[in-house]
């Protein structure tokens, strides 16, 4: 069976991904603990380390003899979101990416194939600059990449799912396995998108703490909004007033959530207003029931907040099918 090892795991997304393919995954890591124990707890007997990545060593972990045929990365996206600071590679969290190439060098022999994942800023900023210092680090290694194989990838059209998330793919493939970079973007086609309402009930009750109290401004505000709107939208409560968005559509989900940020999507139901549940969010996140398990001591904070800095499983999945290791 081959092999995945998984940096910056998240919520378990690569896994997911490599599970559902037929990739074993033998190692993972992230520096979240509340992450490392939804991975452990998601995936039974795989051990997932909480630590600082650049303290980490694989040899503390596996042999380092051990030929691993993919390598999973979504490093950290928040200097490269035009959201953020975008100080890019200035950036503490930013410099982490070069902790990708110290544990790569670290192995006997180079994985077969590495897959990183970031925000899709990191492709256009200041003309490409910063992607292509991704390339020419990976090409350092002796990995077959370039522009053509760092494609922008959106969940709605390439997953079919209701949430509109666009996410830069980049593919990286090593000399020593393959005379060129296999890996060809034209093989993904649009598919028709899920409608949302399939995934956002308005008819089953929820836990009573998604509705928002009726005496609340945001409850005001947000009424009015779905009074003139009407409900068949997904509503945010922004910093200048209340987004309609777009019928059948949710929008990215964001991290944001965890903390009641202005990004939270709500909607009314039968019963009032609330914001979209945990499990609705995994689902629009291209997870399937029971994929991911959370921790019984994890808040409910700290699940949104995973959830909206996830990866679409859905869509990492078609990314991974695509890949030849032969």
């Amino acid at each position: 069976m081959k092999k995945h090892v998984a940096l910056f795991a998240g919520l378990g997304g690569f896994l997911v991904a490599a599970k559902r393919n037929g990739i074993d995954t033998v190692f993972a890591t992230d520096l979240e603990e509340g992450c490392t124990k939804t991975v452990e707890t998601s995936f039974p007997g795989i051990s997932c380390v909480s630590e600082d990545i650049t303290k980490l060593h694989f040899e503390d972990h596996f042999d380092l003899e051990t030929n691993v045929d993919l390598l999973s990365a979504g490093f950290p996206c928040q200097s490269f979101s035009a959201a953020g600071n975008n100080l890019g590679f200035d950036d503490p969290r930013g410099k982490l990416f070069f902790e990708i190439p110290r544990l790569i060098n670290s192995l006997v022999s180079p994985p077969k194939v590495v897959l990183l994942e970031n925000v899709a800023n990191l492709k256009v900023f200041d003309g490409g600059s910063r992607l292509n210092r991704v390339i020419q680090e990976m090409r350092m290694l002796g990995y077959w990449l370039s522009s053509a194989q760092s494609l922008v990838l959106d969940s709605n059209k390439i997953s079919g799912s209701p949430q509109r998330r666009e996410r830069l793919y980049m593919i990286a493939y090593h000399s020593d396995y393959f005379k060129k970079n296999l890996f060809n973007f034209e093989n993904f086609h649009p598919v028709p998108a899920e409608n949302v309402w399939s995934i956002v009930s308005r008819e089953t009750e929820q836990d009573g703490s998604l509705y928002l109290d009726k005496n609340s401004k945001y409850f005001q505000m947000l009424d009015q909004a779905i009074t003139k709107g009407g409900i068949d939208s997904l509503y945010q409560i922004r910093r200048v007033g209340v987004r309609k968005c777009p019928p059948d559509i949710c929008p990215t989900l964001t991290a944001n959530m965890g903390g009641g940020g202005h990004n939270v999507p709500f909607l009314r139901d039968h019963l009032g207003i609330r914001k979209l549940s945990i499990a609705e969010c995994l689902s629009l996140q291209g997870y399937a029931d029971g994929e991911i398990v959370f921790p019984k001591d994890l808040s409910n904070g700290r699940k949104y907040t995973m959830i909206g800095n996830a990866i679409h499983a859905g869509t990492v999945e078609k990314v991974v099918r695509q890949i030849e290791f032969n």
